[in-house]
């Protein structure tokens, strides 16, 4: 009885660790940004760099619209990219 319940309690927390979400950061969002540019640019080719990341294409591009339209997280893109460029 109690090595099912062991079982039980270490399956809920895999299933609850592997549901993690993953938060776009300005960082991450350069990162993939660049992988993609580095791509072909096809649609399957994007999806799986994102994925790589554990996010969404959707995500990736509801994101980067955020960005266009906030300057304050455009700006924090932007040092995150000449951060990345000095390295």
């Amino acid at each position: 009885m109690f090595r099912h319940i062991a079982v039980i309690m270490i399956a809920i927390a895999l299933v609850i660790t592997g549901c993690k979400k993953t938060t776009i950061t300005p960082k991450l969002f350069v990162t993939i940004q660049n992988e993609i540019l580095d791509s072909d640019m096809q649609q399957t080719t994007k999806e799986s760099i994102v994925k790589k990341y554990g996010i969404s294409l959707q995500e990736y591009e509801e994101y980067e619209k955020q960005v266009e339209s906030n300057p304050e997280l455009k700006a924090l893109v932007g040092k995150e990219r000449l951060n990345i460029m000095k390295k």
